[in-house]
């Protein structure tokens, strides 16, 4: 009987399952039993395996985007690297190649292999799944190229990078710092807020459109991110309290309308900013982007697709880009999409966990991309581990560095 219902323990709502809803302790004890119970139906022959993908928050894949995710091998392996983190150092980064598979429909989740990839764990600690760990010694020296350490400061190496002919490649980086950095607050210290400015700037080498969520002179006036580059933030301003999040775009983009604000009235309000832009390489069918930065809610979005459908007029329906901290595992952004863009994404992803630190305390699937562009797809991405941890960046998420390919209009 404990078999025969483990998939449908598993499979209640996500948030009954997250941090703000049980005590670390109370949530420990559920995974452990969980766990336990599992091994005990594998090994009299039940088949639990429906738990695997509720287990990891896609809570309703029913009518959802396409979910990018990496085989089985490589979410064993950075499981195995998180639970050694104490005792071995920082968390390393996690690296994939993500594309959906050809000819899936909207919903489809890619499938598993019948058999799951090797791995391997490179030197320098980083994860690897897949094609990668399948790699002959002789294909060393190229394989270098694609899992060498990342240095502060250095661009992100990911793989399959190079975009098709016929496409525009788009490299995206946005981060959550998290409000206690940047006010200097429950243990974080009064340098945080700067050296995750500087450390922003470091890991956004290589993209051409990033997003700040909370790194903010108090907490609504979002940093100015990157020198040079046109920004649009997105102020909420709550009583003493509030949110921010902004926009940056490299030189050569042109920003054609923009604006921003709050998703909420009440005490769950979080920040957004929208801008309808020009992109410096056409893409097909989509003159203009429409892109949006945010941090959603916990709860349902309430304000703010009037603001998008100002700025962006017909590109929200199908020239739109999303990125941030959209509070729900991949499975859940359809909903916040809806109440904000309107209509569904197409894709979204990664789908790795993000939040937060420290990790023994915090769990979420949180930080994704998302784009309602026909056609488009997610060449590879890098999950960075926590930053600046001297600073004590109390709930701050793992920053991450995404590549987008739109079908050119050349």
């Amino acid at each position: 009987q404990f078999c025969a219902q483990m998939p449908s323990i598993w499979a209640a709502p996500s948030h009954l399952r997250s941090r703000r809803w049980l005590r670390p302790l109370a949530m420990q004890r559920f995974l452990l039993a969980s766990v336990a119970i599992a091994g005990l139906c594998a090994a009299s022959g039940q088949n639990v395996s429906a738990a695997t993908g509720a287990a990891q928050g896609n809570d309703d894949v029913s009518g959802a985007p396409t979910l990018l995710r990496k085989g089985r091998g490589g979410e064993e392996a950075e499981a195995h690297a998180n639970a050694t983190t104490a005792s071995a150092g920082p968390i390393p980064a996690v690296e994939a190649s993500a594309a959906a598979t050809p000819g899936a429909a909207p919903g489809d989740i890619e499938p598993e292999p019948a058999a799951a990839p090797p791995t391997k764990q490179a030197p320098e600690g980083r994860i690897e799944a897949g094609a990668a760990a399948q790699a002959p010694a002789e294909t060393a020296p190229q394989e270098a190229a694609a899992v060498a350490p990342l240095a502060q400061g250095s661009a992100p190496q990911l793989r399959g990078v190079a975009a098709a002919s016929g496409s525009v490649s788009l490299g995206t980086f946005f981060w959550n710092v998290h409000w206690q950095c940047s006010v200097g607050a429950r243990g974080s210290s009064p340098a945080c807020k700067d050296r995750a400015a500087q450390r922003f700037q470091e890991l956004a080498q290589g993209a051409s459109i990033v997003a700040s969520v909370e790194l903010s002179n108090g907490m609504s006036e979002a940093l100015q991110l990157i020198p040079g580059w046109a920004q649009v933030s997105g102020p909420c301003a709550r009583g003493y309290g509030g949110d921010s999040v902004a926009l940056a775009f490299a030189p050569g983009w042109s920003i054609q309308g923009s604006s921003g604000g709050c998703l909420r009235h009440d005490w769950d309000t979080r920040a957004f900013a929208v801008a309808l832009v020009r992109p410096p390489a056409p893409v097909q069918g989509c003159p203009s982007l429409c892109v949006v930065a945010l941090h959603a809610p916990h709860s349902r979005i309430t304000v703010g697709g009037d603001v998008v459908r100002a700025v962006c007029g017909e590109a929200a329906q199908r020239c739109s880009v999303a990125m941030g901290d959209w509070n729900v595992p991949a499975g859940g952004v359809q909903r916040r999409w809806e109440e904000l863009v309107g209509g569904a994404p197409a894709l979204v992803g990664p789908n790795e966990r993000t939040c937060c630190f420290p990790e023994w305390q915090h769990y979420g699937l949180f930080d994704h991309m998302a784009s309602n562009v026909p056609g488009a797809s997610l060449e590879g991405y890098t999950v960075h581990p926590y930053q600046i941890l001297e600073e004590h960046p109390w709930e701050q998420h793992r920053p991450i560095f995404a590549r987008l390919s739109l079908p050119s209009a050349r």
